[in-house]
């Protein structure tokens, strides 16, 4: 069962049109933007593993936990892990990045499984006119890997990824901003679907409506800032088409 957690449509009157969400969706939301690792395709358990046993044990002294980066581009995790006490890292932000790199095309191209139903899904929404996007804190080449492995080159309208914007990845919600825009959408016509807390952030941050999807990886996260989570791909099939009108 999903469970709704945020602000439900209709709860506002936007105070300057005096419009209600409801009435200003009633054909729906325009796009859907997809997270990557953990929505798109499923990787948290094989990059904790290689943090746990190879990246940080490398990258520190005395080692860190892994779900200290979960969800942050490799940018972003080293600046984490610099600012965080009682961790010494013994390499550079580049040194730090090619032990990523150096995993890269074992977890995109051997280890990642696409959601189950991910394929139709994006065929039914294609099919009612809405726009689809893929939004991704990873780096640009990752994204590759998974668009070629799966066969997704085409079937978004966008795909943004860490390295194509200016300025930090998520939580930041300039990426989330950057999607819409290259879509020609304003955010609050757009839906999100993201798995962790920094993703959340970053879509709530852009004014867009966030789903999140509960899963193996996730089981701890705190996804309260969503407008609904749900816990299977059936359940996100479901929300989404109602959402949508799909």
């Amino acid at each position: 069962m999903h469970r709704r957690v945020g602000r439900t449509r209709g709860e506002r009157v936007d105070k300057v049109s005096g419009v209600t969400p409801e009435a200003e969706l009633v054909s729906g939301y325009q796009a859907v933007l997809f997270d990557m690792d953990g929505v798109t395709v499923e990787t948290a358990a094989a990059w904790r593993r290689l943090e746990q046993t190879e990246i940080l044990p490398a990258a520190t002294e005395s080692g860190a936990p892994a779900d200290a980066i979960r969800a942050l581009s490799v940018e972003d995790a080293y600046t984490r892990l610099v600012a965080m006490e009682g961790v010494d890292l013994t390499v550079d932000a580049q040194a730090f990045e090619t032990l990523y790199a150096e995993h890269a095309a074992e977890v995109y191209r051997e280890q990642a499984c696409l959601m189950d139903g991910y394929r139709g899904l994006l065929e039914r929404l294609r099919a009612d006119g809405v726009a689809l996007g893929l939004v991704s804190a990873s780096r640009r080449a990752w994204v590759e890997m998974v668009l070629d492995r799966f066969d997704l080159r085409g079937a978004y309208d966008v795909v943004v990824s860490s390295t194509d914007i200016d300025g930090p990845a998520k939580p930041d919600p300039g990426i989330y901003r950057a999607a819409a825009e290259r879509l020609d959408s304003s955010p609050g016509r757009c839906l999100a679907v993201e798995d962790s807390t920094h993703g959340v952030a970053a879509a709530t941050g852009a004014g867009v409506t966030c789903l999140a999807l509960r899963g193996d990886g996730n089981t701890d996260s705190d996804l309260s800032a969503a407008s609904d989570v749900v816990d299977s791909p059936g359940e996100l099939r479901a929300e989404l088409f109602a959402l949508t009108g799909a």
